[in-house]
């Protein structure tokens, strides 16, 4: 694993593939498209999340920390437990709409990936199925984690 500073912008279309009640996970994809340029699958996996607002799409993405300010607003304006070691991370697109997603934790990784397999950020949970007649996917090479800054 890799850490990193955010904001990290993503220039490709992102969907919501999974949101996981139970465990508290919301799962992003960008899907392979090689017509398209994008050789790659990219997943976007916040953890322990406590509260989100955003759309099922994204045409790009920049996910950034809010600063102390949207942080504050957001703490007045989300009704939940206490945020103990929650973030608040701002998701941005250009077109406008910001989200945000209080989380634990994110991760992203790409890697070269046919459609319609698990995830490989979140591969024990049953998500939907991929074909038995495709390989599955190798492990990606490196999973980012934005470095925590409290």
């Amino acid at each position: 694993m890799k850490l990193v500073d955010l904001p990290v912008s993503f220039d490709r279309p992102l969907r919501l593939f999974a949101y996981i009640v139970g465990h508290s996970q919301v799962l992003f994809r960008g899907e392979q498209d090689i017509e398209s340029g994008m050789p790659t699958t990219l997943e976007v996996l916040f953890t322990d999340v406590g509260a989100l607002a955003v759309r099922d799409h994204y045409r790009s993405l920049t996910i950034r920390i809010a600063s102390a300010a949207e942080e504050e607003q957001l703490r007045a304006v989300v009704d939940c437990r206490p945020w103990h070691d929650w973030r608040a991370f701002i998701l941005e697109t250009e077109s406008g709409g910001n989200g945000y997603v209080m989380a634990g934790g994110m991760y992203w990784a790409e890697i070269s990936s046919p459609a319609g397999h698990s995830s490989f950020l979140i591969p024990d949970y049953d998500l939907p199925q991929f074909r038995p007649d495709r390989l599955l996917p190798s492990e990606p090479t490196t999973i980012y984690a934005p470095f925590p800054r409290h």
